[in-house]
């Protein structure tokens, strides 16, 4: 038996992301296409001339990749934070959508 209202696509798409690999595919054929590898090609080798060790410096940083979203204990600590200044806004986002939730204020 199928049910009366057909559900809505998913918008999790998996592992990865097709409209925005998509999209990025697109701006890389504009890019390419509008003639823009060879002047940026050339203002990177500049660059690297001019500043090497500020340009050695950005690619380490870029292999690493972004940056962990969770901190250790000692890191917080070092920076003069507790673990309670580092939860209190969580278990504020948690009471608010539960009073929502309940529809109390």
């Amino acid at each position: 038996m199928k049910p009366d209202k057909p559900t809505t696509p998913d918008p999790n798409q998996g592992e990865g992301d097709r409209t925005a690999a998509r999209r990025y595919d697109q701006h890389v054929r504009e890019f390419v296409a509008g003639g823009k590898v060879e002047p940026a090609a050339r203002d990177a080798e500049s660059f690297v001339e001019r500043r090497p060790d500020e340009a050695a410096r950005a690619e380490r940083k870029a292999r690493r990749g972004p940056r962990p979203t969770w901190v250790s204990l000692d890191e917080l600590v070092a920076k003069g934070k507790t673990a309670l200044d580092r939860l209190r806004p969580v278990v504020e986002r948690a009471v608010g959508r539960l009073r929502a939730k309940l529809g109390r204020k």
